[in-house]
């Protein structure tokens, strides 16, 4: 199940031969990555707080296959040797288990969690932010949750299947928003549908529902925006020909490296979304 990347739906009518057909779904995401890449582990990004005894862990990527995966972000935790830790997030969400799996780390941790939204908590981001036992956003920050997707190829049983899987992962994660905003989850499920697909909030909005339980007023902020720290170095800028974050004669900061790529992964989203809209 992936909860960042919306797929247009698609019937096959080949009878008895399913193989034909999921390598005519695969064929209309080769623009995902090069086929002939493989995949490379992300290293988390894990620093020391203002506090001796608090560790920072930058979660800037897609959750899941495509950014960091659960057994990458969990391995890196099992390593945090303070008794508590700072969750900073930006990302657009992703593969709802391996959210469900970071999500639980972070519930079993023995220390305080700390979850801060630096720019975009969507998608399944949302629910890893609640495993907070404090989850705050900065004031010009977004949260945003909705209802899982998912693709199924098969016949009508196959789709009759993945629709009851799908709804129950809706109430799993329902479970979750209620237990952070002291609503129902009846009504949890309504913002998760939304008008169309989900609800956006603003800082102030997930403030109001309870889904968070400060909001970071500017000059409270305790550490500036990353991708300021690198704005005048062009290997930083992904509006800049020079662009190449990764050489190793770039000296942009890691928390800046980690925004600027974040932001190009976001901007590529937006260009497959609408791609697979007018689909």
């Amino acid at each position: 199940m992936h909860q960042s990347l919306r797929l247009p739906f698609a019937v096959f009518n080949i009878a008895g031969d399913k193989t034909a057909a999921r390598t005519a779904w695969k064929a209309r995401f080769e623009n995902r990555t090069p086929p002939t890449a493989p995949r490379q582990a992300k290293k988390i990004e894990i620093k020391a707080a203002a506090t001796a005894d608090c560790t920072d862990i930058l979660l800037y990527d897609e959750i899941g296959y495509w950014g960091v995966t659960a057994k990458e972000f969990n391995t890196a935790l099992a390593g945090i040797t303070t008794a508590n830790i700072r969750v900073r997030i930006n990302s657009p969400g992703g593969d709802v288990f391996d959210g469900l799996a970071i999500y639980n780390a972070l519930s079993a941790w023995k220390g305080d969690v700390e979850c801060v939204v630096d720019g975009l908590a969507a998608s399944a981001a949302s629910f890893i932010a609640m495993a907070g036992d404090t989850v705050s956003i900065h004031e010009s920050a977004m949260l945003m949750i909705h209802r899982a997707w998912g693709m199924a190829i098969g016949n009508e049983a196959d789709m009759s299947d993945m629709a009851k899987v799908l709804a129950k992962i809706d109430g799993q994660l329902a479970d979750i928003y209620a237990k952070q905003s002291g609503k129902k989850s009846a009504a949890m499920l309504a913002l998760m549908a939304g008008d169309s697909d989900g609800t956006w909030f603003t800082a102030q909005e997930a403030a109001d529902l309870g889904l968070v339980d400060e909001v970071i007023a500017p000059d409270t902020e305790e550490s500036p925006n990353p991708l300021a720290d690198g704005e005048d170095d062009p290997c930083c800028d992904p509006e800049s020909p020079d662009y190449n974050p990764d050489d190793p004669n770039c000296d942009c900061p890691e928390e800046a490296k980690a925004a600027a790529k974040m932001k190009v992964k976001m901007m590529a989203m937006r260009r497959r979304l609408a791609m697979a809209e007018a689909d």
